[in-house]
């Protein structure tokens, strides 16, 4: 199934395709990108994350967190929307992207943006919670925005797989063991490729590779554990607009 995103369309196995979007409260994504990326797509805002759907003009469906950080003029203007809000306490066992995650699960197919910049504490429990999020069903397909993308690529028993059909110049692609090994590594399309390759935790040698040629298609196969593929683009997917 295709997920298709302003700078690449990325063909993944055993997946309907994205139907949720989270926007969370990190680096907010270009306007433009956030419109492209909402299409279709039933919208989670999470805190801060409402204040980027304002900027975008881009009306979630649901909104939820304990609203520490969105702003003043976020919460008069959801007030005015058909948003189903549901507010936590900051006191609480679980952060608000996990509650998010619980709240979709059911098989969901999901895209987030909203995860990059600021503290890295975050973004190292937003992937991770991922991977928790697999066992409630709900299974996110990328973590993106404009100038960065990281697949999740999780291996049954028949392994994973995808294509990326790069429609902007990427910077730089890696490969990042989101569990302590992964086994059977097969990739193509870029400058140094892989053949049955087992990539570990604790040796992360599989980063800063590059396309092979403009255009080019990229595939990426493992047969066991959980890959993160992440491509960077320096130059983003488009301008702002």
């Amino acid at each position: 199934m295709l997920l298709s995103l302003p700078q690449a369309d990325i063909y993944l196995e055993q997946t309907s395709g994205a139907r949720h979007l989270i926007v969370l409260g990190g680096r907010a994504p270009l306007s433009s990108w956030l419109r492209s990326a909402a299409s279709e797509k039933t919208v989670w805002a999470v805190d801060h994350g409402a204040d980027a759907c304002l900027a975008a003009g881009v009306v979630p469906h649901h909104v939820l967190g304990d609203f520490d950080s969105i702003l003043d003029g976020g919460k008069a203007w959801l007030e005015r929307t058909d948003a189903k809000i549901e507010r936590f306490s900051p006191d609480k066992n679980h952060t608000d992207f996990q509650l998010c995650l619980s709240r979709i699960k059911n098989n969901a197919d999901i895209l987030v943006t909203g995860c990059w910049g600021g503290r890295f504490d975050h973004a190292f429990a937003n992937i991770f919670s991922a991977l928790w999020g697999f066992e409630w069903g709900a299974r996110i397909l990328a973590f993106a925005d404009e100038s960065e993308i990281l697949i999740p690529l999780a291996a049954d028993d028949r392994g994973a797989s995808l294509e990326l059909r790069l429609l902007a110049e990427a910077s730089a692609i890696s490969l990042l063991p989101l569990r302590e090994s992964c086994e059977g590594v097969n990739m193509r399309g870029t400058k140094w490729e892989l053949g049955g390759a087992t990539l570990t935790q604790g040796q992360p040698y599989a980063v800063s590779n590059v396309p092979a040629g403009k255009g080019r298609k990229i595939s990426v196969e493992i047969e066991k554990g959980i890959l993160g593929v992440y491509c960077f683009f320096e130059h983003g997917a488009n301008n702002d607009g």
